[in-house]
């Protein structure tokens, strides 16, 4: 019974053998391999959809094929304005009625868009003319710039050889999303329609950071500052040189956080407490006796002072870090 069943196995799998074998020899050389590329969208001209108009052959192979499938008929074209939208099982079944075995050397998108029309601007067509577009405009901006996120009002269709596309934007293009229009416009220039579309743009560059924390009433030093690339995407203030100065700071910052302007007031001639020399000035008479600053003050600000011998506060001039004046 055992060599009975030995038998029987043997041979189950000298005809599978055999099988596979008459199926690698029958097989094209192609099998398995994409020959043609199917568009995702499509702008057909005349009243019948050809292999064509719908594919691309990707090498050499494909090529010696292509003369005698590219005119083959497939569907009837939409008609003006209309809008077909086909699935890939549909568009397989089709190409297997017409093309045969090499239908499956086709790439086939998830579904094809057809609309009437003599060029169709896809999602890569529509990107490279919003950089071409926007690039420009914000390179003088930053050091290194990116786009992402683009929302494309895919696929637009241009009805005759005389529609063109413009592209203009709600404000100036800059760091951040930028809204879009995509303008069609005919042969006169009149504007027939628009589509709207967006796309983030980032924009890198080096700007003056804090090292180490720094509080209010901080004087910077060389050593507070260091300089880090940034996006100019997530800032919208206007930053710090790092050179001018000196400042002093006005609003805490976090370490590695941007030091913006408004974080910054100028170092005073002289601080709250410090001690000067208070001039009485009469018209006979000048008087020095030492004092207290009660407010931080710039040359020629009248600030505060107490005078430490009487104990009485005055408003005086700032005439230099040690010295203010009163009448």
């Amino acid at each position: 019974m055992n060599k009975e069943k030995f038998m029987k196995t043997k041979i189950l799998s000298c005809c599978m053998a055999a099988a596979m074998f008459f199926l690698l020899l029958s097989s094209p050389a192609w099998a398995g391999e994409g020959l043609f590329w199917i568009d995702e969208h499509v702008a057909v001209s005349g009243d019948v959809i050809t292999f064509g108009e719908i594919a691309t052959p990707r090498n050499s192979e494909a090529e010696q094929y292509w003369s005698d499938i590219k005119d083959t008929e497939l569907w009837r074209a939409p008609n003006a304005g209309q809008r077909i939208v086909l699935d890939r099982a549909r568009v397989q079944e089709r190409l297997e009625v017409t093309l045969g075995e090499l239908a499956e050397a086709s790439i086939i998108p998830r579904e094809i868009i057809f609309q009437r029309g003599r060029r169709v601007l896809d999602d890569d067509k529509l990107e490279r003319m919003v950089r071409d577009y926007i690039g420009p405009k914000v390179t003088s901006q930053g050091e290194r710039i990116e786009f992402r996120d683009f929302r494309m009002p895919s696929p637009i269709f241009l009805e005759n050889p005389y529609e063109e596309v413009e592209i203009e934007s709600v404000r100036d293009p800059g760091p951040g999303r930028n809204s879009l229009r995509f303008v069609v416009r005919d042969g006169h220039g009149e504007v027939v329609r628009r589509h709207t579309g967006n796309v983030f743009v980032d924009v890198w560059v080096t700007v003056a950071c804090a090292e180490r924390p720094l509080n209010r009433g901080d004087v910077i030093e060389p050593g507070d500052v260091r300089f880090e690339e940034k996006n100019l995407a997530y800032i919208r203030r206007e930053v710090w040189d790092g050179e001018s100065g000196p400042w002093r700071i006005r609003s805490s910052i976090g370490q590695g956080q941007p030091i913006y302007k408004r974080h910054l007031e100028p170092v005073p001639m002289v601080s709250r407490g410090a001690k000067v020399d208070m001039v009485y000035e009469g018209n006979h008479l000048t008087l020095v006796v030492p004092g207290e600053v009660l407010e931080d003050g710039q040359r020629g600000d009248r600030i505060m002072v107490r005078n430490m011998q009487s104990e009485k506060e005055v408003r005086a001039t700032v005439e230099s870090s040690g010295r203010v004046t009163t009448r």
